[in-house]
């Protein structure tokens, strides 16, 4: 017995090591590669050779069929750890979405194809459930039930919010829904900040203190795997060198694995093996919670500031620390007021999800059993199941949903997932004479609905090539524009918006969400350089006005909305304010890579003074914000003015705005994404007299796992005019 184990006097600790291996859908290939390098391979190496210690994991079926894929020989080692009842592998969604923003049906789903994922590769039967990013909310136990699952894991905050003591965390408890009955697991915060950070002996010092004789405490640890590895200095930390201050040097996972191995008190085991050989402390009701930086960050940045004062003060002892368990920051499901992009992807994602439920409903009610129709019902449904993944529709400390990519990978799965639905229509219509439905190549169509749920009416142009998300309110600008057949949406941008991290740095705020056809007026002498920086002056209120929808029809095989908005211009120099009408017109229509809009400014001439009026026409110009976005290599991006030679868009930090180029006389702007081989143009067709295009970057100052960023959020184009009537031709090819 070492002198560690005659100290303890008959004490034990239960401590199950349990470890989150997880990719977004997408992220890079060479991401993952590193990451696999880094952590993911000596970790497991290092699992595999202290065979006497138990582990529980959990891996995203993304990443799962990553590994399956391109590094079968740590499989097989996986498998020999299960087969040698080693290992414990845990549940939950397939894709790691936040149960609380998908229907129970998905999450059922979800959860039901990952544990049959983890029994067909290794034989597991899967007892315990993935908390994506610990987002809790009460009625989950009986959701979770139904796939037969029996724990899950939650912060200890969680529990000390509802008036625990440290003490108390050390067990197991039961919770409940409706009867259906969940045991829950409590993650060890304190562990959580000393591994891999601190020495070994810190964690073991933390056992000590929290073993007693009973032998039914337990102190979870809890990490991602790739804070084992990946993140700051901690693969040299983990494998190579240790920590100079503790540990002989050794590395860290070697030296803890060794230490626990040396120490008999301190009992590895997985979390169902707990459950089998102790009963649970009792019950309790968890309230709304997600772990204590998350419900920082999703807070609006004002009160996130405040918020951060706040704890500042406890940190600082200007306020009990005893209070700080029950001060709660907001709730997860902010994040979809917080950010509307955000918001956007999660209701376009229930849009189709409910189009592919009418459509399967359908063939249910046929009774068809159609192999073809089958199989295009599951890979929809698969898609629909990519586009929950929960990594950007939030932002914390970094990433989240200012990376454009994530982004455009939730839009690509969503569009994807609405394309096969279009394929099972043409099958219903060809094969099986359904006379309901009308092809989208035929006849376009048009919704009016409260897409985004803010108890405003949204409007879908829908055909066979483009899908237009029209948001009349606050000023009637498209707020998605997806090319379907390559599954993209150019709208796909992120406005530059207010976070709390900005307080000490000079960035560029967005006064609203960026959205195509926004209609601004200023004066003839305003700049592409006032316009980008947001410092021009609006003289009227048709940028945010509320459009009344006068018209929608649709005309054989074009698709007409016509909106209206009764506003105001003022003039600079008195600041006399006239009246105006402004009508946009929209037109879409099947089987074309074009789209049009055409602007309509009409002054109320009996209420307007003839001379202010003819000041304003001359003296002030109509500006149209085209914000679009590319996915591809910025180095390949290219563009033209009125079909001259194509240029090198150059993606450089000029957030100072000291290259953007002034205004050209022009009515054609063209670009080019060289990755997807893909062309958007925008072009005036009327009334060119005036036409004026100018052009900046929208770039985000934001956090990344790498420190501060520039990040490119898209290209935006503003089409100026005389205050005449004009059109705009949109295509993309």
């Amino acid at each position: 017995m070492t002198e560690q184990n005659s100290d303890m006097k008959g004490k034990s600790i239960n401590f199950p090591l349990v470890f989150h291996f997880h990719q977004p859908v997408d992220n890079f290939n060479w991401v993952i590669e590193d990451c696999y390098k880094k952590a993911y391979e000596p970790l497991i190496d290092q699992m595999f050779d202290f065979p006497e210690i138990k582990f529980t994991l959990h891996f995203s079926g993304n990443l799962l069929d990553w590994f399956c894929d391109n590094e079968p020989e740590i499989v097989e080692k996986l498998k020999k750890m299960s087969k040698r009842d080693q290992i414990e592998i845990i549940g939950g969604g397939y894709y790691e979405p936040i149960y609380a923003i998908i229907p129970d049906e998905d999450k059922i789903a979800q959860m039901n194809k990952l544990s049959k994922r983890i029994m067909d590769e290794f034989g597991l039967k899967v007892n315990g459930a993935w908390l994506s990013e610990r987002v809790w909310e009460p009625d989950y136990p009986s959701f979770i039930s139904k796939v037969g699952l029996k724990y899950i894991l939650v912060d200890d905050n969680h529990l000390k919010a509802c008036g625990l003591e440290e003490g108390d965390t050390f067990y197991s408890y039961t919770t409940e829904d409706g009867g259906n009955i969940l045991t829950i697991f409590p993650i060890n915060e304190e562990i959580r900040y000393l591994t891999p950070w601190k020495p070994t002996f810190m964690t073991i010092d933390y056992l000590k203190k929290s073993a007693d004789e009973n032998g039914d405490r337990i102190v979870v640890l809890l990490s991602d795997a790739e804070k084992m590895g990946v993140w700051g200095t901690t693969h040299e930390i983990c494998y190579i060198k240790g920590h100079y201050d503790g540990d002989d040097k050794k590395p860290f996972i070697p030296a803890l694995f060794e230490t626990i191995f040396d120490n008999d008190w301190i009992k590895s085991l997985t979390l169902s093996e707990y459950i089998k050989k102790y009963r649970s402390k009792g019950l309790i009701y968890i309230p709304t919670s997600s772990y204590d930086k998350m419900e920082e960050w999703v807070l609006p940045t004002k009160q996130r500031i405040e918020f951060k004062k706040i704890k500042e003060k406890i940190e600082n002892r200007i306020i009990d620390s005893k209070i700080e368990r029950f001060i709660k920051g907001g709730f997860w499901r902010y994040f979809l007021v917080k950010y509307p992009e955000s918001n956007t992807m999660h209701k376009k994602m229930l849009y189709v999800r409910n189009k592919l439920k009418i459509i399967e409903n359908k063939i249910t009610k046929l009774g068809n059993q159609d192999q073809k129709l089958q199989e295009l019902l599951s890979n929809a449904w698969d898609e629909v199941y990519k586009s929950q993944c929960n990594d950007c529709y939030w932002h914390g400390q970094f990433g989240g949903i200012y990376l454009a990519f994530l982004r455009f990978s939730i839009f690509t799965h969503i569009i994807n997932a609405e394309k096969i639905i279009t394929k099972i229509e043409n099958l219903l219509i060809n094969k099986y004479s359904d006379q309901t439905i009308i092809p989208l190549s035929k006849s376009p169509r048009i919704h009016v609905l409260d897409f985004d749920f803010d108890s405003f009416e949204d409007i879908i142009m829908e055909s066979d090539i483009f899908n237009l998300y029209v948001k009349p309110r606050l000023g009637c600008f498209l707020f998605e524009l997806d090319f379907k057949p390559k599954s993209y949406n150019l709208l796909n941008v992120l406005t530059r918006w207010h976070e709390s991290y900005h307080e000490k740095e000079e960035v560029i705020i967005d006064s609203f969400r960026k959205g195509m056809l926004r209609t601004m007026i200023f004066h003839k002498d305003t700049t592409v350089k006032e316009l980008g920086r947001n410092s021009y002056k609006e003289l009227g209120d048709f940028i945010l006005g509320n459009y009344e929808i006068l018209e929608k029809t649709i005309n054989d095989d074009i698709a007409i909305v016509k909106l209206k908005y009764s506003g105001s211009i003022t003039e600079p120099e008195s600041g006399q304010k006239l009246e105006f009408d402004l009508i946009k017109i929209i037109k879409l229509q099947s089987g074309s890579n074009k789209f049009n809009v055409s602007f309509n400014l009409q002054p109320s001439i009996e209420n307007n003074n003839p001379e202010i009026l003819n000041e304003i026409l001359n003296d002030l110009r109509i500006g149209i914000e085209v914000p679009f976005f590319f996915n591809g290599d910025p180095k390949q991006f290219k563009y033209t003015f009125n079909e001259d030679k194509l240029k090198i868009l150059k993606n450089d930090s000029n957030t100072d705005f000291t290259k953007v180029k002034p205004f050209q006389k022009c009515n054609l702007f063209s670009a080019y994404d060289q990755t997807y081989d893909l062309t958007f143009t925008v072009k005036v067709l009327e009334n060119t007299q005036n036409a004026n295009m100018g052009k900046y970057s929208i770039k985000t100052f934001s956090r990344t796992n790498t420190g501060y960023q520039k990040i490119f959020q898209g290209l935006n184009i503003i089409v100026t005019n005389s205050l005449v009537d004009f059109e705009l031709e949109f295509s993309v090819i």
